[in-house]
This record gives structure tokens, C-alpha cells and sequence, in this order.
């Protein structure tokens, strides 16, 4: 029985604010900085970036006066050239960013310094986006760097460019899911997914599981949606392993339920 006018423990607090970011987030937000920097600074700097550093560096590989890709007498070859560095460079920034969010979501990354405040539920729904961001990222910017080195040649890639376009429409509906993931989320649906708190894997305090397996059931069925959804070529998948989560959850039900 605690003491009279004694003071009660105190714990550890985690913040999210910027103090509590490691060197690893600096580092993200550096580069997306820079990235972004470029991109405003590109219609600016892009002429005399080409003309001083660019051409002259071609002409010294070797490069033919009539070529066609980097032209000398291009003018918009520079701005262009920044665009994509720049464009680049962000989306490593937020890649960056978001194996940091998973990580710290899985528990690999120490005490979290970005999630520590944030309820279950919006560390489901964050965990879902940044994985789904991440895996797009992963198949669409190697897939659009392709195409624009293969111009006229895209059948030399084909295959490797047909893989990618899977990844990016995996990365794509994740993000859905996330979407749906908040909107069963939200507390007005409390009633209608109680379930989710109690049985299957909410039996053994895992019902995240539950609404995970769901979300991506939703996101299958609409993903399937001829005409409509590009993201065909991985629905089917999306419920099948939806589908499977939530039958498996009757494992730890049954377990639980056996126990005296």
C-alpha cells in the first residue's frame, strides 16, 4: 500500500517529437530535402548545370557531336536531367522513411522515436501505408527509369519491366488497404467489428490480425474489379492471403477456447 504524500512512479515517456529522432531519420529527411530542392531549383539551374558540367563530361566519355539522347543544343535537356535527379532523390528519402516506420512497427528498431505516441490502431493503419508506399516505390521508379533508358528498345526489358509493374500495383493496393484499414478503424464501426477485439486471433490479443485479414479482403474485391482497377494482376493474391490470415485465426480461438 503506498505511503501517504509519496510521489507515484514515473515512467520513461516516448515522444515523437523531432528530439527523440535518431541519426537514421535525419538522414531521410535530409535527402528528401534535397531532393526536393531540386525539383525547385531544376527550371533554374537546370541550363547551366547542362551546359558547364553535363555536356562537358560527355564530350570527354567520347559522345558523338549528332547524338540524339542528351543533345549539346538541347535546351531542356538540364531541367529535365534535374527532374528526374530530384525526383529520385526523394523517393529514396521517403523509402528511407518508411523502412524506418516498419522497422520501429516490428520492433527491430529499438524505442520508437516516431510511433511511440500513437494509438494501436493508427500504428496498423501508418504500418500498412509506409509498407505499401515502400513497395510501390520499389516497382515503379526501377520500372520507370527502364522505360525511359530503353526508349524505342522496350522489348529488351519486357520481362523485367512486366515484374515491376506487378511490384508497383502490389505497392498500390497495400495503400488501399491502408485506406480501408482506417476505415474500419473508425470507432463507429465499433459495434459491427467487436468481434475482431474477442475472436479468432482477437482471442489471443491479436485482433490488428483480424482487421488486417479483412482490409485485405476488401481490397482483393475491389481490386478485382473489371474495368475499373488497375490492380488485376495482384487482387486475386491479396484476398487469397486475406482469406487464409483470417481462417487461420481459428488456431489460437480453439486454443483458447480448449483451455480449463
Amino acid at each position: 500500500m503506498a505511503q501517504p504524500g509519496a510521489q507515484p512512479p514515473r515512467y520513461p515517456r516516448t515522444s515523437t517529437a523531432l528530439s527523440g529522432w535518431r541519426a537514421s531519420h535525419w538522414v531521410a529527411l535530409v535527402v528528401m530535402v534535397l531532393g526536393l530542392l531540386t525539383l525547385i531549383w531544376s527550371p533554374f539551374v537546370g541550363g547551366p548545370f547542362y551546359d558547364r558540367a553535363v555536356t562537358p563530361f560527355i564530350d570527354l566519355l567520347g559522345a558523338p557531336e549528332e547524338r540524339e539522347f542528351l543533345h549539346s543544343q538541347d535546351p531542356n535537356a538540364g531541367t529535365e536531367l534535374l527532374v528526374l535527379l530530384g525526383g529520385c532523390t526523394l523517393a529514396v528519402g521517403l523509402c528511407m522513411f518508411c523502412v524506418l516506420v516498419v522497422l520501429e512497427l516490428l520492433g527491430l528498431a529499438g524505442a520508437p522515436a516516431l510511433t511511440g505516441g500513437m494509438s494501436p490502431r493508427g500504428r496498423l493503419v501508418l504500418g500498412v501505408a509506409a509498407s505499401g508506399l515502400l513497395v510501390y516505390a520499389v516497382g515503379d521508379l526501377p520500372g520507370f527509369l527502364l522505360r525511359q533508358l530503353f526508349v524505342d528498345h522496350e522489348y529488351a526489358v519486357r520481362g523485367v519491366v512486366g515484374a515491376l509493374d506487378v511490384i508497383s500495383q502490389a505497392g498500390g493496393l497495400l495503400m488501399l488497404c491502408a485506406a480501408i484499414t482506417f476505415f474500419l478503424e473508425n470507432r463507429r464501426h465499433g459495434r459491427l467489428l467487436r468481434w475482431t477485439e474477442v475472436a479468432w486471433w482477437g482471442s489471443v490479443r491479436r485482433g490488428w490480425v483480424n482487421r488486417l485479414a479483412l482490409a485485405l479482403i476488401v481490397g482483393g474485391q475491389i481490386g478485382a474489379t473489371p474495368f475499373i482497377s488497375p490492380f488485376g494482376d495482384v487482387a486475386g493474391a491479396f484476398f487469397i492471403v486475406g482469406l487464409t490470415l483470417l481462417v487461420l485465426g481459428i488456431v489460437p480461438h480453439l486454443r483458447v477456447a480448449g483451455r480449463p
